[in-house]
């Protein structure tokens, strides 16, 4: 203990109790109030997360909730779109069917009124080339024409 000085121990005690003793007085408030003031800021932080995880799940749903909504809504505008377009192109093939039948049913028309047109037109020419060729053969023009006009009856 020849090297180890009381005084110099007790001395230094005395120091370290002047300075716990300021540094309890002056600064012990302040930095119980900082600490306690930190634990309340981060508890408020961990409550704010925990809520905010919270919105963030409901909020998750409510997307997810909406999205599977717009996709059944989707299907069913696109499911009511097909119908719509099939009965529409069934309405243009059953108009164009009508027309086409109108049409075709004019041509035939058409048709058998030039066909009884050029029979006719026909006859008239054969009974003329007929009374021009029996007046040059017989000279009788007046009862070859009447014996005509009777085999053309006959033949209708």
């Amino acid at each position: 203990m020849d090297n180890v000085k009381i005084w110099i121990i007790l001395a230094q005690f005395i120091n370290f109790s002047i300075l716990f003793f300021v540094l309890k007085h002056f600064l012990a408030d302040k930095i119980v109030a900082a600490i306690l003031e930190r634990r309340e800021k981060i508890q408020k932080i961990e409550d704010s997360e925990s809520e905010i995880k919270e919105k963030l799940a409901t909020a998750q749903k409510e997307a997810d909730e909406l999205l599977s909504e717009a996709r059944t809504k989707a299907n069913g505008i696109e499911n009511d779109a097909a119908a719509f377009a099939k009965r529409n192109s069934e309405k243009i093939a059953q108009k164009a069917k009508m027309e086409a039948d109108s049409l075709l049913g004019n041509a035939r028309d058409t048709i058998e009124k030039e066909k009884l047109a050029m029979l006719e037109n026909l006859k008239s020419k054969v009974v003329n080339l007929s009374l021009q060729l029996n007046a040059k053969l017989f000279n009788k023009e007046a009862v070859n024409k009447d014996f005509m006009e009777k085999e053309l009856e006959a033949l209708k």
